[in-house]
């Protein structure tokens, strides 16, 4: 690991996103003094902001579009194929899900030690900018550890005379340091509404924490079921919560449209021109005027997996689900999230059945599955191309995760109460099920029910799979080992149409036990020799 002068690279960078006059009339970056960018609080805030923006979003998440490489989403036709991710063929070398992102813990540590030792700026704002950083390092951590398992902690800039071959540290290591940075930067942060939107807060740092505990918690890393580590993420979470600083968003439609609403605990926020993605285009079939063809085509499992507006399952007895007429009668995420045969969308009907040559099943830059997606998607929003002209801001964390993390961990810990009850309906009432839940379910059903609210509520938000990870059941056979997953091939009969089920994988997927843990990147094994490939790998 070679040491790296980041400080008038980070600024210059920086102006591509954050413009700042005041400073660019003062002097010429390329001439500031890096001992003076520290009495300066503008200068100060750029370099802070150069690390902000290199969090994954729309634009650079990694790996891009994970949500077709699970049970929820396959990419359309024509427009690429992850299947050879799927399909278990990645390797050290092949970089499929690298992110080895040690170049924002150096600007992180860099930023923090500069901060602390040389600053002139105000107490507050130097507090502030403390606790942003340290939420920044952890949340970066947090993204290698669920990736690698434990990873080399490193918490100050590195010096060519240092030692640079440092050891991974182990995974109750990593999560305890995560856990502790959360701490001390809520202690730091301000609250909700008293920073700038898309800026770290307590609330933030609090529910990172919650997330991080979660997954401390869950099967993969938890191998004996520690009960403790269950309540530490259940009081985690319930922290949160009262805070009392955030609550659903009524709309589910508008959810990922709606800038910075009341739900948004900590987002990766966009803004045309400056900073844009391509979202919409990648949602749309080649027909709606720019669209490129759909980058997420839900699978028919997650179809499958919305309740009925009565709450029941489309598979529980009473539940009203008919299969010659599969769409009616679904819950508002259903609605808000899919877009199926007959389907208003972008302002007109949209069709997806086999006979469609403009967008249906089969067809060229056209779905793979028999549907496309709505969710978060701007159906107004004309101006965009292949890679940009679509703004909405990347929600990392929103409320309803909190709620969903602290129902699994009460009910992981204790069994289902009824505050596991509580968190669940409200969630459901938002989605427009008002029959709340029963008092009757055990545990094991309740966990079934948790991991199928997850995996609705936060579908194409790069959460599930993940979770199948943690849960450590991808490699069973009926998830992501052996697997092949579905669509819906729609036929026009008459004046109606027949369903029927189909398989869109080419081949089964693989999952072996050695991909729960990602292998350490080719190259980073090469420059530091005391770094330990996971097994397998």
């Amino acid at each position: 690991m070679k040491q790296t002068l980041y400080i008038t690279g980070c600024l210059l960078l920086t102006l591509a996103f954050f413009s700042c006059s005041n400073v660019l009339e003062k002097e010429n970056l390329n001439s500031v003094d890096k001992e003076a960018i520290w009495t300066d609080p503008n200068l100060v805030r750029l370099f802070l902001n150069n690390i902000y923006a290199n969090r994954p979003g729309f634009d650079n998440a990694n790996p891009p579009i994970v949500d077709n490489i699970c049970d929820e989403t396959r990419i359309g036709a024509s427009t690429g194929n992850p299947f050879n991710i799927l399909a278990g063929v990645w390797t050290p070398s092949s970089g499929y899900f690298d992110y080895w992102a040690y170049d924002d813990v150096r600007k992180a540590n860099e930023f923090i030690e500069g901060l602390q030792q040389k600053s002139t700026i105000s107490e507050d704002l130097k507090k502030q900018y403390l606790g942003e950083a340290k939420f920044l390092r952890a949340i970066t951590y947090f993204d290698m550890v669920k990736r690698y398992g434990g990873v080399p902690i490193i918490t100050a800039p590195q010096k060519l005379t240092d030692d640079l071959a440092v050891k991974r540290n182990t995974v109750d290591e990593c999560y305890q340091f995560i856990v502790k940075e959360c701490e001390e930067a809520a202690a730091l942060l301000p609250e909700k509404g008293k920073t700038a939107s898309g800026r770290a807060t307590k609330g933030a740092a609090m529910a990172l924490k919650a997330r991080a505990l979660l997954f401390y918690a869950s099967q993969l890393y938890n191998t004996t079921n520690d009960k403790t580590r269950w309540e530490a993420a259940a009081k985690a979470a319930q922290d949160v919560i009262d805070l009392k600083a955030y609550s659903l968003y009524p709309d589910v439609r508008r959810i990922m449209l709606d800038k910075s609403n009341q739900e948004v605990i900590f987002e990766v926020q966009y803004s045309k021109p400056d900073k844009e993605h391509g979202w919409d285009a990648q949602a749309k079939p080649l027909s709606i005027a720019n669209g490129i063809g759909p980058k997420r085509c839900p699978l028919q499992e997650l179809v499958d997996a919305f309740p009925m507006a009565n709450g029941k399952s489309i598979f529980q007895a009473g539940s009203g689900y008919d299969p010659n007429d599969p769409y009616t009668g679904r819950d508002k995420r259903f609605y808000a999230t899919i877009v199926y045969n007959g389907s208003e969308y972008c302002g007109r009907t949209q069709y997806t059945h086999i006979k469609d040559s403009l967008n249906g099943l089969g067809f060229s830059f056209c779905t793979t599955t028999g549907y496309y997606q709505r969710k978060g998607v701007d159906e107004t929003n004309k101006g965009y191309s292949s890679g940009k002209g679509s703004d909405q801001n990347w929600i990392e964390i929103r409320y309803a995760e909190i709620l969903l993390s602290y129902a699994e961990a009460r009910n992981e810990a204790s069994g289902p109460d009824n505050s596991v009850l509580g968190a669940l309906n409200e969630l459901r009432a938002r989605a427009g099920i008002n029959v709340p839940l029963g008092t009757d379910i055990q545990q094991d059903s309740m966990r079934t029910l948790i991991r199928n609210e997850r995996y609705v509520e936060l579908c194409y938000e790069m959460k599930r799979y993940w979770d199948l990870r943690r849960w450590k059941i991808a490699e069973r056979p009926d998830v992501l080992n052996g697997r092949r997953y579905t669509g819906m091939k729609i036929t026009p009969v008459g004046n109606g149409w027949k369903y029927e089920r189909i398989v869109v994988d080419p081949k089964n997927s693989v999952f072996t036990p050695n991909m729960y843990y990602m292998p350490i990147p080719f190259n980073e094994l090469l420059k530091n020799g005391n770094l330990t490939q996971n097994s397998g790998w």
